[in-house]
């Protein structure tokens, strides 16, 4: 009887191989809808649109662009009046300009160009920028005006305040910032922009020239769809149009239209955008027949030299993708990653049936195919991740048919067994998948700290003095309870310190979630605490209870691997860690379990019960910070405990209103049950003897941890 054995061992192997065809599909595909590789979803945009306009032209004729630009372009800076005069002196030019385009019907203008400064002054040219602010002033009133701002690194490039007075303030001034993807081309624009300080939102400069257009507004940034073609947005210089404005020219070019006023120069203000492939490089034949100025063909605008384009063009395909609603839409992520997953478990079994070669080949050819589906389907409006799935494709091909010749299975198998036990998961597989991600360095992010230390540490480590193995042994289960907890949480824990625990949220990967994660973490670790006690400390070992107190803050660290060439640590530093350090020991002063940092209460909500503490100073700093107790998830806190702090918070409230005769009065009533009430009870009694310094703002000042 023949044997089986070729016939199994095929089968584990193709099992194998189907196995880690799925693996590496879905990690692809994660990656590939997620995180830093996300903007190749949109990348292939660009390679779709000269596509497009290759087999089914531009998506609109110029003449119904909604959008027309006045251009300041090289030939308007060598004709008269602008050739010679510095811009800042062009301000009656526009004034006559603007006059004349909203006469002549326009819907909407808008300045793709800042005056910050002026010539209007009495040692200079009195008077010089009347006429234009006089025009500011009609267009605003009529709500047909924008001026642009741009926000620069350290400050905002903004009108000059004549002009910012002239159109009734900030109403009528817009951001003009371009949003760029990670290698610098414009593909999406933002909608709105969120105002200092979290107050509401405001539309950007294309959105609100497209409202004022009655257009309707995304709320959501998008994908700008741009035109193609010769003159797929007509332009009009500044100097041909300033010299005809008394025509009937005007209405034909700008009635019912949305008009930019921007530079159209070689070197400035000239960006790549997803039109890069596309650009019709100085072809300007498709512009509209010149008033009275004829074009310089050596002075006129090079619209497609070095792969860029005035940034007033990109805000114009913006505004007729939101007037025309020729949206470009990604397929909804759930979707979007099954057609990735489904595309790279194609190819990963493939790949596997063929010789590199022939994988080669097949892969190249699913490829085209792809992109002829794609390009059919982006006509529609609809993105497909192309160069998402080609990057993943050849990474795919890479990896597969390295595993095939080098077997590295095994490899991954000793480095998960060998470490396992001695560093977190998460650096197992980013050892396993990456070992140059092992390097020295780090990056700034918003952390979330967790500090747990035992209670009882001394005694117990008093009672087992002379039994070593077995006071180790209750330490280990007193630290898995905690980590356990922990890393239900999807918290990182960081290191042991003895008995201390210390774990992160934020690190390595970014959690919006930190401070509700460590909070239930938190509350987790006190009860299974608990249940340990009850169950183990007391029947097993007749030791006394355990307790933890735990200390959680928020906000900016360094993260990264630090250490020497030959022995790394995947930790966190910076202030928030020494605070929430502090944080854990400052528990015993007030006899709580819990205490976080205002950064952290900020973020936590309804969902929990917090009390107000203090404003805390601790060792070795100067800033007060404020400190809560969390008290419990709100619907296990009982009514009594909730009426109970509410006597709190009202003698509180007495107590920072200096009222310290009525404050002890209030904590009286909760002291025998409370120590947070007891101690602020002897601290009204302390201030009514020696009230505290007339500055004095409720800070307390703790010295020790």
């Amino acid at each position: 009887m023949p044997s089986r054995e070729p016939t199994h061992r095929r089968r584990r192997l193709w099992a194998r191989r189907l196995g880690l065809s799925g693996a590496l599909a879905l990690i692809l595909a994660a990656l590939a809808v997620s995180g830093p590789l996300d903007f190749l979803g949109r990348a292939g945009i660009d390679f779709m649109i000269p596509a497009r306009h290759a087999l089914f032209g531009p998506i609109f004729p110029p003449e119904q662009s909604d959008v027309v630009l006045i251009a300041i372009d090289e030939q308007t800076y060598h004709v008269p009046p602008f050739g010679e005069t510095p811009k800042v002196a062009w301000t009656p030019q526009l004034a006559t300009v603007l006059d004349a385009v909203t006469a002549a019907g326009a819907v909407a203008m808008g300045f793709d160009v800042v005056f910050p400064v002026t010539l209007d002054r009495q040692d200079m040219l009195a008077g010089r920028d009347r006429p234009f602010l006089v025009s500011l002033r009609r267009a605003a009133e009529a709500g047909k005006v924008v001026l642009g701002e741009a926000r620069l690194s350290r400050e905002v490039l903004r009108p000059h305040p004549a002009q910012r007075l002239a159109v009734k303030g900030d109403g009528n001034i817009r951001l003009l910032n371009l949003r760029f993807d990670p290698d610098d081309v414009v593909r999406a624009y933002t909608a709105r922009y969120r105002l200092e300080g979290g107050a509401g939102t405001v539309p950007s400069f294309g959105a609100e020239l497209a409202a004022r257009a009655g257009a309707k507004v995304p709320d959501e940034d998008f994908l700008i769809n741009f035109n193609t073609g010769p003159g797929d947005v007509p332009v009009y210089s500044l100097a041909d149009i300033y010299a005809c404005v008394d025509t009937d020219y005007m209405a034909r070019a700008f009635k019912g239209k949305i008009v930019l006023i921007g530079e159209v120069l070689d070197i400035e203000d000239r960006f790549r955008s997803a039109k890069r492939y596309a650009l019709t490089e100085g072809d300007t034949s498709g512009d509209p027949a010149r008033c009275k100025i004829a074009a310089d063909p050596d002075r006129f605008r090079p619209l497609g030299s070095r792969s860029s384009m005035p940034g007033v063009l990109i805000h114009a395909a913006a505004i007729n993708t939101i007037t025309k609603q020729a949206w470009l839409n990604r397929l909804a992520m759930p979707a979007e990653a099954a057609l990735c997953f489904a595309w790279f478990l194609g190819l990963g079994l493939s790949y596997f049936q063929l010789k590199p070669a022939g994988g080669a080949a097949a892969g190249g050819a699913a490829t085209a195919l792809l992109f002829g589906v794609a390009v059919l389907v982006f006509t529609g409006g609809t993105v497909l991740p192309i160069l998402s799935m080609a990057v993943g494709g050849i990474v795919l091909f890479a990896g597969l048919y390295a595993y095939r010749f080098v077997i590295e299975d095994s490899d991954r198998r000793r480095i998960h067994h060998a470490f396992s036990h001695y560093l977190a998961p998460a650096m197992v597989e980013r050892l396993a998948e990456d070992p140059d991600a092992l390097r020295l360095g780090g990056d700034r992010r918003d952390l979330t700290v967790f500090f747990s230390d035992m209670v009882g540490f001394t005694s117990l480590s008093e009672k087992l003095a002379d039994q070593p193995d077995r006071f180790i042994e209750v330490i280990n289960q007193y630290l898995t309870v905690i980590t356990s907890a922990i890393e239900q949480h999807d918290g990182y824990i960081d290191k042991f310190i003895g008995d201390a625990v210390m774990a992160i949220w934020g690190a390595p990967l970014p959690n919006a979630e930190a401070e509700r994660l460590a909070a239930q973490a938190a509350l987790d670790a006190q009860a299974a605490l608990e249940a340990f006690n009850r169950e183990v400390i007391g029947p097993v070992y007749g030791l006394p209870p355990l307790g933890t107190r735990i200390g959680i803050a928020t906000g900016e660290a360094i993260v990264g691997n630090m250490g020497s060439r030959t022995r790394l640590n995947y930790t966190v530093t910076g202030d928030v860690v020494n605070l929430a350090s502090r944080l854990e020991g400052a528990n015993k002063h007030y006899g709580t379990g819990v205490i976080v940092s205002g950064a952290t209460a900020e973020h936590l909500g309804d969902r929990f019960v917090l009390r107000t503490l203090d404003r805390l100073v601790v060792k070795g700093k100067s800033q007060a910070v404020p400190i809560f107790e969390l008290v419990g998830r709100s619907g296990e806190v009982t009514p009594e405990r909730k009426a109970q702090l509410a006597v709190f918070d009202q003698a509180l409230d007495k107590f920072l209103a200096r009222d310290f005769e009525g404050a002890q009065a209030g904590f009286a009533e909760l002291a025998q049950i409370d120590p947070v009430a007891a101690l602020y009870h002897a601290r009204a009694f302390a201030f009514r003897l020696e009230p505290p310094p007339d500055d004095w703002d409720g800070r307390y000042v703790l010295e020790t941890k």
